[in-house]
């Protein structure tokens, strides 16, 4: 019975501490925890991204001024204009419109934080949203 061959790299495929790791074009590795993370690709791929606007929902639930309704209404109105920014090019620009005019209703200082995460392109969204949030901008001003 021949011997088994020893491979060359006995922990090939695996990943872990001291290991070299491999990746072709385009892959992304990444070590450690990276929850709540954004990671971006050399294709703009975004990977494990909860919510665009986790860190403003964290700012809403810490408002001691506001009322639970508010808070919810607030949640529910940033989280309606992510839902349509995920259409892309079909979202509509008077929906998402209206999603910010109820937010600044609400809570003006929520607005600019919220304008100014859209505005930047780490953040991911879509043209017609950097649009509004631009009309927005000028708005307020």
């Amino acid at each position: 019975m021949p011997a088994k061959k020893k491979s060359a790299h006995p922990e090939r495929g695996s990943v872990g501490r001291d290991r070299i790791v491999t990746a072709g074009d385009g892959s992304v590795v990444v070590g450690g925890n990276v929850n709540q993370s954004v990671i971006v690709t050399g294709d703009h791929n975004r990977i494990n991204v909860n919510s665009k606007f986790s860190a403003i929902y964290k700012q809403v639930d810490g408002r001691t001024d506001l009322p639970a309704a508010d808070k919810s209404d607030l949640k529910s109105e940033l989280q309606a204009f992510e839902d349509e920014d995920k259409k892309g090019p079909e979202s509509n620009e008077g929906f998402l419109a209206q999603r910010l005019r109820n937010v600044k209703r609400i809570a003006p200082d929520i607005l600019d934080v919220a304008i100014a995460t859209i505005a930047n392109p780490a953040a991911g969204f879509g043209m017609i949203a950097k649009k509004v949030a631009e009309k927005m901008k000028a708005e307020t001003k």
